[in-house]
């Protein structure tokens, strides 16, 4: 009878942590990390006997960018490997190790996270706040307003600049205000690499809102979405800067900054949101002259940084890139079948321009022993 009520009592444990897991929508070897980065992860995690006893007791994983990450705890620990030695200067592997996660792996978080600074600070949680990093590269803020009366949305074109102008951005910072701080940083102009020619000019005022966002938000300017490898480096970003942010919450909203007056069109990987929020985004084209208001917004990293994560990158064992494909794979609830005993899977992306094109595409049609998964855009 006892061992009986020991195994109804595991049983219901281990179905509530099933469905705490359920919850938190990451990948079960995940969580360990997250415990350790993200409060609200933490939190329910403690709430549970078993995923407490499982992920957070003596839990020392790290992702690799936190200041107390020991290189043995890391997430990439066992990923990066350097095969051979380089030809360009390097000594040892051990260096050609750590170039590589400063480069390409979590570790090149820490250069944008160990940077961030305040900017404006408030004494309540109803004034502003707004801290950044380097170069404006990733902000937060809060309780900030944008007037979006330049927006011209009927004709507005693509990769504007001057959408915001001088004293169209600002808040209320009634304990400090870094104007130097926030000029020094404002030192790269390009579409894709920063957000605002006109940040410089964040004023402090009080302002009446046509739109508020009281959802947690995130703020993000847009590669081509027509391209996977442009369209990619987005959502690679993204995900770089919800580690940053310390937030994997799904509840959040997400304003598409693209300023052609047709919106952003992302027929082809607009799935690929669902990885990241539960709502539907939001267009900056649908804003044009309002004054919009944003409780807590995150300004993601974008797709041009200068040394940024960028398509064509080899990245190659990299704990990022390996971090981010098992978490977009199990938040779009993508399994794989397989891989099967001496089968081979093949998937050919039939591309209809000139320089790309398969002279010979049809001829692997009449190859039985293959079968091809063909993918046209």
């Amino acid at each position: 009878m006892v061992m009986l009520l020991v195994l109804l009592l595991y049983s219901a444990l281990a179905t509530e942590e099933s469905n705490l897991i359920d919850s938190l929508h990451l990948p079960e070897e995940h969580i360990q990390y997250w415990v350790n980065r993200d409060s609200a992860v933490r939190n329910l995690c403690f709430k549970n006997e078993i995923c407490r006893l499982k992920h957070a007791i003596n839990n020392k994983h790290c992702w690799g960018y936190e200041s107390n990450c020991e290189p043995e705890n890391s997430y990439s620990v066992r990923k990066t490997k350097c095969t051979k030695p380089n030809s360009w200067g390097t000594s040892s592997t051990e260096s050609q190790l750590e170039i590589f996660q400063k480069q390409g792996d979590f570790r090149k978080l820490a250069q944008t996270f160990h940077t961030i600074e305040p900017i404006c600070i408030s004494n309540n949680t109803e004034d502003s706040f707004l801290e950044c990093s380097s170069h404006l590269r990733f902000c937060c803020a809060r309780n900030i307003f944008f007037d979006f009366k330049n927006l011209n949305s009927k004709t507005s074109k693509r990769y504007r600049n001057d959408v915001i102008r001088k004293g169209q951005v600002g808040g209320n910072c009634n304990v400090l205000f870094d104007e130097k701080l926030l000029h020094s940083r404002a030192d790269e102009k390009s579409y894709l690499q920063k957000y605002f020619e006109s940040y410089p000019d964040f004023r402090i005022s009080e302002h009446r809102c046509d739109v508020i966002f009281d959802k947690p938000t995130v703020l993000i300017k847009l590669d081509a979405s027509v391209n996977m490898y442009h369209h990619f480096c987005d959502f690679v970003n993204l995900y770089a800067s919800q580690h940053i942010n310390g937030s994997i919450d799904m509840d959040i909203d997400i304003l598409w900054w693209d300023t052609w007056f047709n919106g952003f069109v992302d027929s082809i990987f607009g799935a690929t949101w669902r990885a990241f929020t539960v709502n539907t985004p939001h267009e900056l084209i649908d804003l044009g002259g309002k004054v919009v208001c944003f409780r807590n917004v995150m300004f993601s990293m974008l797709a041009r940084q200068r040394f940024g994560l960028y398509y064509n990158m080899p990245l190659v064992r990299s704990g990022l890139i390996h971090a981010f494909s098992r978490h977009i794979l199990h938040r779009l609830m993508i399994r794989q079948n397989g891989p099967l005993l001496n089968k081979i899977r093949v998937t050919l992306l039939s591309r209809s321009t000139p320089f790309r094109k398969i002279i010979n595409e049809d001829e692997l049609f009449i190859l039985n022993m293959i079968r091809l998964n063909i993918f046209t855009f």
